[in-house]
C-alpha cells in the first residue's frame, strides 16, 4: 500500500484534504461488541480489492454495493475490478491471498486457531470518491454476517 509520504506532494495534499472532509465517525455506545475467543469465533473476510466472481456484475467506478464470495470459492473464479494508479495487480494475480487471505483463513480454521470460516466473504470497491456512501452496503453486510453467525470480520484493505 502506498503511504501518503510516498506520493507526489500535490497528490498527498489532495488525499489529506479528502480525509478531513470525512470527519470523525460518531458511533453509538453499543456499536462495538466483544466477540468470543478467536478459537470459538466464526470469521468472515472483507476486502476492498473489488473482487467478484466471474458471473457477478463487475464493479464500476463509484459502485457502492458489495459482492458475496462463498467460502468454498475457487480463486480462479475471482476477478479483480479495482482500479487505481497506486495499485499494482501483479501480486494479486500471483496469489489471491494478498487481497483476500482465503487460504490463510481456512488454514487457521483447520489448525483450530479460529472456530470457523463464514459461509460468505464480502468485497467492496475500495477506490470510491465518497466512502460514506458505502453505509447502506455496510449495514446490509453486517446483517448478513449476523444471519450466518459471523463473530469477527477481518478487513483486508487494498
Amino acid at each position: 500500500m502506498v503511504r501518503l509520504d510516498d506520493l507526489h506532494e500535490e497528490e498527498a495534499h489532495h488525499m489529506r484534504n479528502m480525509a478531513r472532509r470525512f470527519g470523525q465517525l460518531e458511533l453509538p455506545p453499543d456499536a462495538w461488541v466483544t466477540p468470543p475467543p478467536l478459537r470459538e469465533a466464526t470469521v468472515a473476510l472483507v476486502t476492498s480489492a473489488g473482487l467478484h466472481r466471474r458471473d457477478d456484475p463487475p464493479f464500476r467506478w463509484g459502485d457502492y454495493a458489495y459482492r458475496l464470495i462463498p467460502r468454498d470459492v475457487d480463486p480462479a473464479e475471482l476477478v479483480q475490478a479495482h482500479v487505481s494508479v497506486n495499485f499494482d495487480r501483479t501480486h494479486y494475480q500471483r496469489d489471491v491471498n494478498v487481497v483476500l487471505p482465503i487460504d490463510r483463513i481456512r488454514e487457521l480454521a483447520d489448525a483450530g486457531e479460529i472456530g470457523g470460516v463464514s459461509a460468505w466473504h464480502f468485497s467492496v470497491m475500495g477506490a470510491n470518491p465518497t466512502p460514506t456512501r458505502l453505509a447502506p452496503a455496510a449495514s446490509d453486510m453486517a446483517q448478513r454476517m449476523r444471519d450466518v453467525g459471523v463473530d469477527v470480520a477481518m478487513l483486508a484493505p487494498v
